[in-house]
């Protein structure tokens, strides 16, 4: 395969889309992943991030056209680069990498590319892993997670339960993770997106999904009580009633057995919200603002 520059390449991205030849737009890519790859061998942070954002764009446009096979080599490109910038320790390129990949999920599941959307989720994770929890600050780690609550919503909204349940089973990692970093405030934030992410479920009479966003509540409000996380803890059990009743309401067959059962791990009474857990909730609401903000 012939390799372009990157004016070249950009250039025959967008045009190859708007053609729609495949081949060409593959051509693109890949030129454009091996000039970040050597980009971010030689410490060109800056001019890596810049390439990655035309691989983002290119991408996105040729998910848009129905490319889906473009989408998945471009979400596994994108964590390819995302890995090698974690091994060079360049931050930028790799939040880059990290959003382009939670954006063109996003992009696939809304339109209705349940592979593709399914390669992202996971690639996200993927990304999580080898980045580490202790290495990310607050607002990376709400990327993270509104990232995947986002390919799960649009996954959800083109009537996806296999897609919405693969971003839930990340989700729920991601919080579990969270929980045993003992990061409070990041495993509330996820416990709040993933009860989100249940209600859409509960809307769509989607019985599995629901059920496993009640389990991956579950898991991470235990571990949250095991670390002394109370407030995460009672969040957990919040969320497993506002979900039993909800699935009690679409007369759902599993999830609110599930949910009750998820239940019986929490037994806190005292469960008024208090100011301070306003006041947590309300800090939660302003960090997503700001995230989103920047995505």
């Amino acid at each position: 395969m012939i390799t372009l520059n990157e004016a070249e390449a950009v250039d025959a991205g967008i045009s190859s889309v708007e053609e729609r030849n495949e081949s060409r737009v593959f051509q693109a890519l890949d030129s454009l992943t091996g000039i970040a790859e050597g980009f971010i061998s030689e410490n060109e942070e800056a001019d890596a991030a810049r390439v990655i954002l035309s691989i983002s764009d290119i991408a996105q446009a040729a998910t848009q056209e129905g490319m889906e096979l473009v989408t998945i080599s471009s979400v596994l490109a994108l964590g390819k680069l995302a890995k090698a910038a974690a091994k060079k320790g360049h931050v930028m390129a790799l939040n880059r990498a990290t959003v382009a990949t939670g954006k063109l999920g996003k992009v696939a599941a809304s339109n209705s590319m349940e592979a593709g959307s399914k390669v992202a989720a996971t690639t996200l994770m993927e990304i999580w892993n080898f980045s580490y929890p202790e290495n990310k600050d607050r607002e990376e780690l709400f990327a993270f997670s509104l990232l995947l609550k986002d390919i799960g919503a649009a996954a959800a909204g083109q009537g996806m339960e296999e897609a919405l349940l693969n971003a839930v089973t990340c989700l729920g990692e991601a919080g579990k993770k969270e929980a045993a970093e003992k990061l409070e405030t990041e495993t509330i934030n996820t416990l709040l997106l993933l009860e989100e992410i249940g209600g859409l479920a509960a809307e769509k009479y989607f019985d599995e999904a629901l059920s496993s966003v009640a389990l991956s509540i579950e898991e991470t409000g235990k571990i949250a009580l095991k670390k002394g996380l109370r407030e995460a803890a009672l969040q957990s059990q919040w969320a497993l009633e506002s979900l039993k009743i909800q699935a009690e309401e679409k007369a759902l067959t599993n999830s609110p057995i599930v949910a009750e059962m998820a239940l019986e791990s929490f037994k806190f009474t005292d469960i008024a919200e208090t100011s301070e857990n306003i006041e947590k909730l309300h800090e939660i609401k302003e960090i997503q603002k700001k995230v989103y903000s920047g995505l």
